[in-house]
């Protein structure tokens, strides 16, 4: 939708802003200067109203969209200097267009987007409440089981994103923003895939974001499991006040994390409870295998948690009001003291849930059930795991198989490592497959698909109409365009099984005269990919018709268009 009364612009229609960037200009070029937005005044159809948050660095200003009287925030964003503009306008649209399709309650959601010049504003859900990075500087640290619902939801809406094959890769307090009545909405959320480079990413990186990066990103790349470290250092400040690992310069930061055990909060925070402690020391792990296997294991342990703080009387409250499990061998006065004052109590206020032997036997229970949803599950029976969902019926479970399959193909260690790595990288190439038949027979499209899934999709709806011929061609086309070893080497592979399936439907005429008309527009092919695929209808007449006297001129005219069309693919080769 485009608002172009009083020359106000509001962009979801990003050709119109490219082919009048003059109303911009004239309105825009005393508003935005730098970081310099003046209140009071319009950006495109937006009045901008006052800025946000406290972070200088950060163009973000409530404002309101007049026409249709809804009040949004816009954050302003510069495109790199060698970003090609319109490369950047095409990219951003595909990206704004994909992010508006997100609905989960614990995130911002994002209503479109606006250009001037080389600065795009993203217009978004606009949060009445302050920043999490805000309540820490107000109030240092927070309760544990605030931290327990702030945990939860945090781990649900990554599951969300991890489901859509997304990570945030950049969650910092300053992300997170908290409302008056304790709901989280995770904010500047990019489509940022795990293991890709964005096409506007910039290598220098801000120390304090850096603070919460997992040990991986500053080599390899952001994964799910990258959030799952952030989310861990975010719930150490929560508890503690402070982050785990100090601010630093970045090489000394990243070998730290590297190579340093991962903090222990209890030895932070008098009484914490055994469970958040075990969490955020499993999210710290510098070894991303040795993290939770899924958002889901996190959200649910927080869940569970939850429910056992639920009651003043639960096992939970009642153990960890002060006394600390990690440290019962080494201050045994209090545990006597805290669990006498429990004896002590008249015989008709005791109940069989508040004995002594119950409450150990509840502790032991959860520290179980924390260790059986965090501990990473073994290599082996993740695979098996996964293996069941690839070969499922459920489009669903191959994309949550993709997610994980995608961090086992990094496996490296021993011989069995290796092996599981391998069958990893497999059942990885299958999920794709068949999700690429699946979403190309639904004919589901994405903004986002490359060019040969597109093509893909295209020779499918051939092969649906039952034009076989050019459906082959459309594939063998594909075979010839993607090398062995590339990342969308599955659309090659996919391609492969779909042509051999479909020679077989590909009739060969027996009339004489159609069989002559067939073999000279088989002698008519351009690229490698055609002549290879009319050579293959050229053998199969040869073979057919071989040793049948009436057919031995239309037999020996395919040879020759068989070599002459063998020496245009050496020509071909030669001139590559």
């Amino acid at each position: 939708m485009v608002f172009l009364s009083q020359k106000h612009l509001f962009l979801e229609d990003w050709r119109n802003i490219i082919c009048q960037p003059t109303i911009l200009l004239s309105e825009l070029e005393l508003l935005v200067s730098g970081t310099l937005i003046v209140e009071n005044t319009y950006v495109g159809p937006f009045l901008i109203l006052k800025r946000l948050g406290s972070n200088r660095r950060q163009r973000v200003f409530h404002a309101r969209q007049t026409e249709q009287n809804r009040d949004v925030a816009l954050k302003f964003i510069s495109i790199p200097p060698e970003v090609d503009w319109k490369v950047a306008l095409d990219k951003i649209e595909l990206e704004v267009s994909e992010l508006q399709k997100l609905r989960h309650p614990n995130l911002v959601k994002v209503y479109g987007a606006g250009v001037h010049e080389e600065q795009v504003f993203f217009a978004t859900e606009l949060v009445e409440g302050e920043s999490l990075a805000s309540l820490l500087a107000r109030r240092g640290k927070l309760a544990p089981d605030l931290v327990v619902e702030y945990g939860r939801q945090l781990a649900e809406v990554l599951e969300y994103l991890n489901s859509r094959d997304l990570i945030h890769s950049k969650l910092t307090p300053e992300k997170i923003l908290i409302t008056a009545d304790r709901q989280v909405k995770l904010s500047d959320l990019r489509l940022n895939r795990a293991r890709k480079r964005r096409w506007d990413s910039n290598r220098l990186r801000e120390l304090d974001i850096a603070a919460y990066m997992a040990p991986e990103q500053f080599s390899d790349g952001a994964t799910s499991k990258s959030d799952y470290y952030s989310l861990g250092v975010i719930l150490y400040e929560m508890l503690s006040g402070k982050l785990p690992y100090e601010l630093d310069n970045m090489g000394r930061m990243a070998r730290l994390k590297l190579n340093t055990p991962a903090p222990s909060i209890a030895s932070e925070v008098m009484g914490c409870p055994i469970w958040l402690d075990k969490i955020v020391t499993q999210l710290l792990q510098a070894d991303p295998r040795k993290r939770p296997h899924s958002a889901k294991a996190i959200a649910l342990a927080f869940e569970e948690i939850k429910k056992l703080d639920a009651s003043q009387e639960s096992t939970a409250s009642q153990i960890v009001g002060k006394f600390n499990a990690l440290n019962a061998g080494v201050d045994k006065t209090e545990a006597r003291q805290v669990l006498s004052k429990r004896k002590r109590r008249k015989e008709s206020e005791t109940s069989v849930f508040q004995t002594i032997p119950f409450l150990l036997a509840g502790l032991l229970l959860i520290v179980f059930f924390l260790t059986y949803m965090l501990w990473p599950e073994g290599s082996a029976k993740q695979l098996d795991r996964m293996k069941e969902m690839v070969y499922s019926d459920s489009p669903e479970e191959w994309s949550e198989a993709r997610v994980i399959l995608k961090e086992m193909r990094e496996l490296k260690g021993g011989d069995s490592e290796k092996m599981i790595a391998k069958q990893a990288s497999e059942l990885y190439d299958l999920a794709r497959r068949k999700t690429l038949v699946y979403r190309a027979e639904a004919k589901k499209s994405n903004p986002l698909q490359s060019e040969n899934v597109k093509a893909f999709s295209k020779a499918f709806a051939l092969e649906e109409d039952d034009e076989f011929v050019e459906a082959i061609s459309k594939y063998q086309q594909l075979i010839d365009s993607i090398p062995v070893g590339d990342d969308e080497y599955y659309i090659a592979q996919t391609a492969i099984a779909r042509v051999k399936d479909l020679r077989g439907k590909v009739a060969i005429p027996e009339d004489a005269e159609q069989l002559k008309a067939m073999i000279e527009s088989l002698s008519s092919g351009e690229t490698a990919a055609e002549i290879k695929l009319n050579n293959d209808f050229l053998s199969r007449i040869i073979i057919k018709f071989a040793g049948d006297d009436q057919f031995n001129e239309i037999v020996n005219r395919a040879k020759q268009v068989l070599e002459s069309n063998r020496e245009k693919i050496a020509r071909l080769s030669e001139s590559n």
